[in-house]
C-alpha cells in the first residue's frame, strides 16, 4: 500500500506540473495572437472604414481567440495550482468549446473561402468606382492611396486605371520608391498589379493556411483537454483517498 501511494503521489505532481506547463504555453500563444491582431489592427486602421467587413475581421478574431485563450489558461492554471477539480474541469469544458469554434470557423474559411474572396474584389472595385465619378473628395483619395501603398497595388486594374483617367504620371503609392523611373516619377513600367487582383490574392494566401493552422492548434488543444479531465480526475481521486 505504501509503494501504491507513492507512486501515486508521484504520478500526480508530474500530472500537476505538466499541467502548469501546458497553460503557460497556451498562456504565452494567446499572448502572442494579441500582439498579431494588434499589429494587423494597427497598420490596416487606414483602411478599416472601406473594408471593416472582410479583411479587418481578421485581426479582431486573433486578439479575442488571444484573450479568451489567456483568461482560459490561467483559469486552469490557478485550478492546477489550487488543485481544485472544480476549476479544472471547467477549464477543460470552456478549452473544448473553443476547439469547437475553432474548427468550425475553419470549416466555414474553407468552405466559402472563394465566396468571401469575390465579396472583397467587389469591395475594392466598388472604392476604385467612385474615384472614377465625376466628383473625388480628399477623403477617397487618401485612402486609396493608403490602400495601394498597404497592399503594394495600383488602380483598379493597373497603370491603366488611371491612364483612362487621364493622368499623365502615376501616384507614388502606384511603385516601390526603390523602383521609381526617371526623374523619380511612378511610370507604368514599374507599377504594381491591380488592387482587384492583388488583395484577393492575398486574402486567398493566407486563408486556407490559417484555416490549417487552426485545426492543427485544435488538435493540440484536445491533447490538453483530455490532459486536464486526466488531472482532474487525479485531483478528485487524491480528495476521495484523504478522508481514508
Amino acid at each position: 500500500m505504501g509503494c501504491r501511494r507513492v507512486c501515486w503521489n508521484l504520478s500526480s505532481q508530474g500530472c500537476f506540473n505538466g499541467n502548469r506547463l501546458w497553460n503557460l504555453d497556451v498562456e504565452l500563444l494567446g499572448i502572442v495572437l494579441i500582439a498579431i491582431g494588434v499589429v494587423f489592427v494597427v497598420n490596416w486602421k487606414v483602411v478599416k472604414d472601406e473594408l471593416q467587413s472582410h479583411l479587418t475581421v481578421a485581426p479582431w478574431v486573433f486578439i479575442i481567440i488571444g484573450a479568451v485563450m489567456f483568461t482560459i489558461a490561467f483559469f486552469g492554471c490557478c485550478g492546477a495550482i489550487r488543485e481544485s477539480h472544480c476549476m479544472v474541469v471547467t477549464y477543460a469544458i470552456f478549452l473544448l468549446v473553443i476547439i469547437i469554434v475553432q474548427v468550425a470557423l475553419a470549416i466555414l474559411m474553407f468552405v466559402y473561402g472563394d465566396n468571401i474572396k469575390s465579396s472583397i474584389g467587389k469591395s475594392v472595385d466598388t472604392l476604385f468606382d467612385k474615384r472614377s465619378g465625376p466628383t473625388v473628395d480628399k477623403a477617397t483619395e487618401s485612402l486609396i492611396n493608403n490602400l495601394q501603398q498597404q497592399f503594394q497595388c495600383c488602380g483598379k486594374n493597373g497603370a491603366n486605371y488611371y491612364g483612362i483617367a487621364g493622368v499623365a504620371n502615376l501616384p507614388p503609392s502606384c511603385c516601390d520608391p526603390q523602383f521609381l523611373g526617371v526623374e523619380g516619377l511612378c511610370t507604368a513600367l514599374n507599377a504594381y498589379e491591380g488592387c482587384s487582383t492583388v488583395i484577393p490574392r492575398k486574402y486567398d494566401e493566407w486563408n486556407k493556411p490559417i484555416a490549417g493552422v487552426a485545426i492543427g492548434v485544435a488538435c493540440v488543444e484536445v491533447v490538453g483537454a483530455l490532459f486536464a479531465l486526466y488531472l482532474a480526475n487525479s485531483i478528485r481521486n487524491m480528495d476521495r483517498r484523504s478522508r481514508y
